[in-house]
């Protein structure tokens, strides 16, 4: 590594640290006091199920939010399958400021978790500087976001890091579509993951994710039924109350960047099939590790709903770009590192952060491609043809 990279490397790094840092003073000093951040609607969701009231009610949550966060004219529902919402009846025995610092912490462990898991691929950066890898964290502002709006995005980073960490073998397909199963609360993101492999017929993979995705769904019934959840789905488009939400032109994936441009459902429609398509096609030849990458970054792009947030498992090709130790894909990831920044400036222009997501997209799809033709660039081992009987 030539001294000019490792200067680029060191400065970038210090500059996303620290370019975020006002925000999350504003953020820990005014809007978590006030209860405006994201965690209130887990909260709620864990009060509810303690106290056996109905989950998808939006006129009780609104009013334990009232009562037991802060007043508010508008509510934060939850809105993710009820088994997820196990995970806060704990919490709900806290106070909120209580409950939001005890997930704070439980999310700062979650990312010691994934550090470790992709440690192999963050060590090159230990030849720039021995806190770059740890710090690679801290860049990359939605790992922040996530952390300051106690949302639960760590937890689909850390299951698909588990699921990385799997596919180094082929004999634990099985668990790693396990991992990638369990994170289907956030199920807009990880059904296009799980389609590409099933359009890469790696059956293991998604036997694994079938047996606890369905546990998941039976669970989630169990809890709260079927349909209030399915009618708190269908609502969120047209119930007023649930306004807060972001619009689609503001999400930072191909749907938000195509109606922020005038667009309509039908072209999002046809780009995202596209996107899908390339993206299985490119990685047809490529061992497990490279699939998953490109499957969450095609994933990335084609969620219906995402906020920037969501874009926490997009440091999974990030790390693999890193790992590769090539100048172009250095350059690649840091503007993936890079752009969630502007978001902050911009905030009504969300959708900005799917550039670099295009970005990424655009480069594992040329690179994939080059390397399956070029015996040089091995992609590493093909496909198991074992697992297509």
């Amino acid at each position: 590594m030539t001294p000019a990279t490792r200067a680029a490397i060191i400065g970038l790094t210090a500059i996303l640290i620290g370019l975020p840092i006002p925000s999350w003073a504003f953020f820990f000093l005014h809007v978590v006091p006030d209860g405006h951040a994201d965690f209130r609607a887990n909260y709620t969701a864990g009060y509810l199920l303690r106290t056996g009231k109905p989950l998808y009610n939006y006129d009780l949550e609104l009013e334990v939010q009232n009562r037991s966060v802060s007043p508010e004219v508008v509510g934060a529902p939850f809105i993710h399958p009820a088994y997820e919402a196990l995970l806060y009846v704990p919490l709900s025995l806290l106070s909120y400021l209580q409950a939001y610092w005890v997930w704070f912490a439980v999310n700062l462990m979650i990312l010691v978790c994934v550090y470790r898991l992709l440690r192999p691929e963050l060590s090159s950066l230990y030849a720039v500087a021995s806190w770059v890898p740890a710090a690679t964290f801290a860049a990359f502002l939605p790992i922040g976001a996530a952390i300051v709006q106690g949302q639960d995005s760590l937890l689909v980073l850390l299951l698909c890091s588990l699921a990385f960490n799997y596919f180094r073998d082929s004999e634990h397909l099985l668990i790693a579509g396990m991992c990638l199963g369990l994170a289907v609360f956030r199920f807009q993101i990880i059904v296009p993951i799980i389609l590409c492999f099933l359009l890469w017929r790696r059956w293991r993979v998604v036997s694994g994710f079938l047996i606890t995705s369905v546990g998941a769904a039976v669970a989630s019934v169990a809890v709260a039924g079927f349909w209030p959840y399915v009618h708190t789905l269908l609502g969120l488009s047209v119930q007023p109350e649930l306004a807060y939400l972001q619009p689609a032109s503001r999400m930072p994936n191909i749907r938000g960047l195509i109606h922020s441009l005038g667009g309509g459902d039908w072209i999002v429609l046809a780009a995202s099939l596209t996107l899908l398509g390339v993206g299985v096609l490119a990685g047809t030849r490529c061992d497990l590790q490279q699939q998953l990458s490109l499957a969450i970054t095609t994933a990335a792009l084609v969620s219906y709903h995402g906020f920037v947030h969501d874009l926490c498992t997009v440091f999974i090709p990030l790390v693999l770009l890193i790992s590769k130790k090539q100048q172009t894909a250095l350059v690649v990831a840091g503007i993936c590192f890079l752009t969630p920044n502007l978001v902050a400036f911009v905030p009504n222009r969300s959708y900005i952060g799917v550039i670099s997501v295009l970005v990424l997209f655009a480069f594992l799809v040329s690179t994939l491609r080059h390397w399956g033709t070029n015996p040089r660039f091995a992609c590493g081992p093909e496909l198991d043809h074992s697992e297509l009987t």
